[in-house]
């Protein structure tokens, strides 16, 4: 009994790592998240809307809503829209406040306060949507440039379409994908992990109808 059990182990280490290597030394990962990836349109528009990456408890950003916020920032200090509306609350209880975060960092970094505005109720894309809507759409504000990680760029462009606005995606330019060669790289296993999160998001949202 325990010599089966121990070679049944052996073999689920065995295939657990050729599935590691197929993941980090081919561009499945790669190929698969193309889809997901938008191309930028950046055009005038009367908002900018940079949704939160995460939030740590003390109400410092994540990287993710960091890299998104500052981005953001660009594009508006660039003349692409004249406000910018940073959106997110708690992602989760013990997570901090996404919309808030981002705004703190970006008045530290010169950002003038009359040009951003947070929304802080929203906790999932789709919220994002629905909040963002309430706050422009009383405003007549419809077109916006929206700024996300580029994987998730599809299921976000989708959703604000939904909830009434006219979506420029404006992908954050420093997430890019290897050049779809067979080098090992282990940064496609989190992709690879990201890539699966996105699609069975954009099956269930089309099920809620959502999308």
């Amino acid at each position: 009994m325990i010599r089966s059990i121990w070679r049944w182990t052996q073999h689920l280490l065995v295939l657990t790592g050729l599935g590691v290597w197929l993941v980090a030394a081919t561009p499945v990962a790669d190929y698969l998240a193309q889809p997901l990836r938008l191309a930028a349109e950046l055009k005038q528009a009367q908002a900018i809307i940079v949704l939160g990456g995460g939030a740590y408890a003390d109400d410092v950003p994540s990287a993710s809503s960091m890299a998104r916020a500052v981005y953001g920032f660009t594009l508006l200090r660039k003349g692409y829209a004249p406000r910018l509306l940073l959106a997110g609350g708690r992602a989760r209880p013990h997570t901090g406040m996404e919309g808030p975060a981002m705004k703190k960092l970006l008045e530290e970094i010169g950002a003038a306060s009359k040009q951003l505005e947070t929304e802080e109720r929203s906790n999932r894309t789709y919220s994002n949507a629905v909040e963002s809507a309430q706050i422009f759409h009383p405003r007549r504000v419809k077109q916006i440039l929206l700024v996300t990680h580029p994987n998730h760029m599809l299921r976000a462009k989708l959703t604000f379409e939904k909830a009434g606005f006219t979506v420029y995606p404006a992908p954050i330019p420093w997430e890019r994908l290897s050049a779809g060669n067979f080098e090992l790289r282990f940064g496609r296993i989190p992709l690879l992990h990201n890539i699966v999160y996105e699609y069975g998001g954009l099956v269930l949202y089309w099920w809620r109808g959502w999308l």
